[in-house]
């Protein structure tokens, strides 16, 4: 493909006005306007923005402001290179100080424009078209260089200007042109740092030297765009690199007696360039001209698609991605202009700011644009045709997230210790987020990123909730940081529950045919139970010490082997803690229905049938009724009143303490115990009888414990004590408990004497007591008072 080249040349004294921002490190020749207009009805469009000129364009020349000492007899001439066959085509001269314009017959390669104080030599210019071929080659290769170091120093201006970097602005370079990026040392002279880019740029300039005499040439001060403009058109560097060889052909055809400079062009406005050459004083007798270069790219319009269906907000910078096949038709799609967006529904075009941002993506900009939500069609102007870009986009708001919260039952998921968990938030369109962080309520403490998910990915259309992964390691209250693509950060609280209640007594067993029950549940974390339900029947309870203890009134119909869930409302949980099979229907409770006592050794006095005396083995036989044969049944032994001495547990063939249980048949269970091993005297000792699923049955009081003498010889002596009584001595064991004697049961002689151990047998004691005289019969039986008893026991002793 031919390229189009565009160079101008001007002829003029350098301007003696202060340098504008646009022309770095330099002095001003003055601000023109450079346009094409098209031979079709179009608008002309400024030099640098048309990728193609066609035959029969017009190029025009505008004067926007020249120097107070310019000349009004300067002119400037064009020649062009024709792209159809090379050949040089001179324009006649114009005033350069009036607007001007010339008709490109052919599709123009090359154009010069060559400005004299003095005026111009048309017969000189039209040599040209006949003499040194080798000019066309040298106006391509100083073009092309010179448009290169142009876009360079522009670059490195407006980076200057708006304080961002160079490096970024090399890296740039390096895509567009393919070369090698540079790595920039700040701290080294500007000039050194201007050669190094340079030399990467053009390699023909690496024989320049900045050390040596020469350097003196460059730009000393305005930073680095104003020593890589003085580097390259103030100097031999961009003679040597081949303005040389063109000047030099310029002076020997055209013009013997001039001096001629290079000229860049910088950007003022939207329209306007500024030339700019070096501050250097004229030659004497010797006239200056000024040669500025423009390669333009003869680009094809592109063919172009956006990938997928993008969604944007609206306020905010964004990246359009191409579809693929049509990025490499995007390179030099800094020449589109006229960005607009066109709503689908119809409307008017809303312009908008786009830019290349990469080979196969654009970035547009909405910060700035009056658009509302809806579908659109991006489209460009390319020179003075459309450049529809095919897809369509559709805006959005930044949502409000004043309503996110976690969506219904998630916050249930935050509990300690239960690891990394997955959470849904809900409430908004989260298609924009781009970060998600988690930072404790903790004063000073830091956010952490944490991942999130959108359903659909990322700016895929409006998505209306957002999954984040939460670590539970630590409980206590927390802050979600969401933030959006426009930078504003949206914080949701949320809290991590301390661990949920743990039941350590599962399944809790109820009985059929009793309607209320006790329930008591065991674990942790039971404090946080305000309430239990289940479909077994109704609960009421509350927390206690170490366990929650409360009654379930129990549905009808109710069936043996059911089993329910249990309920539990938690503090900070949303919704009930389920507890699978926590309850089961069993069969009824044991129940023990009556007892009969016989007594190994009778101790020699009257017990009543409800009385267990103390240190004797007692056998009793239980009645018991159970809904199935129990193969191992517990049978439990305690006071129900009175002081225990200790609680028992017995099962079959497992003696225990000197008690034992065995089975008698079926339904009957055979306990052998010393009821002093269970309680003290005045124990009322109680049996309950476990049967496994069924349960405890109710404690039955098998006897009250008692503490009673052993008896075992009574002799009346005669000693007389007083009128009508007689001494007499009891012996045996437990003398102790004996208060008084007597021949009835109402009548009572206080003992007053401490029994006495028997030598040579501690375990049997004496004791004096006193008997009225006579007695009721012969060989009449004795009557004992135990202590704190006000009626005497019958005994088995006579005198």
């Amino acid at each position: 493909m031919i390229r189009i080249l565009l160079t101008v040349f001007l002829a003029s004294a350098p301007a003696a006005a202060a340098v504008p921002l646009s022309c770095a490190g330099s002095a001003i020749l003055g601000t023109f306007q450079v346009s094409v207009r098209p031979f079709s009805p179009g608008p002309p469009l400024p030099l640098k923005s048309v990728s193609a000129i066609p035959a029969g364009s017009r190029l025009v020349w505008n004067p926007v402001r020249l120097p107070p000492q310019a000349s009004g007899s300067g002119e400037v001439a064009a020649v062009i290179v024709s792209a159809a066959n090379g050949d040089l085509i001179t324009l006649e001269p114009r005033k350069a100080a009036v607007r001007a314009e010339w008709q490109l017959l052919d599709r123009p390669q090359v154009i010069a424009l060559i400005y004299g104080p003095q005026g111009l030599s048309e017969g000189k210019i039209k040599s040209l078209v006949t003499r040194n071929r080798d000019l066309v080659r040298q106006l391509a290769d100083y073009a092309d260089q010179s448009s290169q170091v142009e876009s360079l120093v522009q670059a490195l201006a407006d980076a200057q200007q708006s304080g961002g970097g160079a490096d970024a602005v090399l890296r740039g370079f390096s895509a567009q042109y393919g070369v090698t990026p540079q790595k920039l040392d700040t701290r080294a002279p500007t000039d050194q740092q201007a050669a190094l880019l340079l030399k990467a740029l053009l390699p023909a300039a690496g024989a320049y030297d900045p050390l040596s005499n020469r350097s003196a040439q460059v730009q000393q001060s305005g930073g680095l765009a104003a020593s890589v403009a003085g580097m390259f058109f103030g100097n031999p560097v961009g003679l040597a690199v081949g303005g040389a060889a063109l000047l030099q052909n310029l002076k020997t055809v055209l013009f013997p007696d001039t001096e001629f400079r290079s000229a860049f062009a910088q950007t003022v406005d939207k329209d306007g360039m500024a030339f700019c050459t070096k501050s250097l004083a004229p030659k004497s007798k010797t006239r200056t001209a000024y040669l500025w270069a423009y390669r333009v790219p003869d680009a094809k319009k592109p063919t172009l698609s956006l990938a997928g269906a993008p969604h944007l907000p609206i306020g905010s910078k964004s990246t359009l991605l191409l579809e693929h096949g049509t990025a490499s038709k995007a390179k030099g799609l800094d020449r589109a202009r006229d960005w607009r967006l066109t709503p689908v529904s119809g409307g008017p075009s809303i312009p908008v700011d786009v830019n290349p941002a990469s080979a196969d993506s654009l970035q547009i900009d909405l910060s700035r644009a009056n658009t509302s939500a809806g579908d659109y069609q991006l489209a460009a102007s390319w020179d003075w045709e459309p450049l529809p870009v095919a897809g369509t986009l559709h805006l959005h708001p930044y949502a409000d997230f004043a309503q996110v919260t976690l969506a219904r039952g998630e916050p249930d998921k935050l509990v300690e210790g239960a690891g990394k968990v997955a959470v849904e938030l809900s409430g908004a369109d989260f298609q924009f987020v781009e970060n998600v962080a988690l930072e404790s309520s903790a004063q000073d403490a830091k956010p952490e990123d944490v991942r999130f998910t959108l359903p659909m990915g990322k700016r895929a259309g409006p998505q209306r909730s957002l999954t984040v992964n939460i670590d539970t390691a630590r409980q206590g209250a927390y802050r979600l940081v969401l933030l959006q693509s426009d930078g504003v950060a949206h914080k949701i609280p949320l809290t991590i529950l301390p661990p949920n209640p743990k039941l350590s007594n599962l399944p809790i067993r109820l009985n059929m045919g009793e309607t209320s029950q006790g329930i008591h549940l065991l674990g942790s974390g039971l404090d946080r139970i305000d309430a239990a339900s289940s479909d077994a029947g109704k609960i009421t309870g509350a927390p206690a010490a170490h366990h929650w203890s409360g009654h379930i009134q129990l549905n009808a119909g109710v069936l043996k082997d059911q089993r329910f869930p249990l309920l539990l409302k938690v503090k900070g949980l949303e919704n009930p803690l389920t507890v699978p099979d926590a309850i089961e229907i069993v069969g009824p409770r044991p129940k023990i229905l009556s007892v009969r006592k016989s007594q190994a050794d009778a101790p020699g006095i009257q017990i009543a049938a409800d009385e267990l005396p103390a240190g004797t083995p007692a056998g009793l036989v239980l009645q018991v009724q159970a809904s199935h044969d129990a193969i191992r049944p517990r049978l439990e032994l305690g006071c129900e009143t009175g002081a225990l001495r200790q609680a028992l547990t017995l099962s079959p063939g497992e003696p225990s303490a000197g008690a034992s249980l065995t089975f008698a048949g079926p339904g009957v269970l055979y306990l052998s115990v010393d009821p002093g091993a269970v309680g003290y005297a005045g124990c009322r000792m109680a049996a309950a009888v476990t049967l496994d699923p069924e349960g405890r049955s109710d404690r039955f009081v098998l006897g009250r414990v008692i503490r009673v003498p052993r008896l075992d010889k009574f002799t009346l002596t005669n000693e007389r004590v007083g009128d009508s009584s007689y001494a007499g001595t009891l012996e045996g064991s437990d003398l102790d408990v004996i208060e008084k004697t007597g021949w009835d049961a109402e009548h009572g002689v206080p003992v007053e004497s401490i029994p006495a151990p028997v030598p040579g047998d501690p375990a049997r004691q004496t004791v004096r007591v006193v008997l009225p005289w006579p007695a009721p019969g012969p060989h009449a039986l004795l009557y004992v008072w135990l202590r704190g008893e006000n009626q005497g026991r019958k005994t088995s002793v006579a005198y």
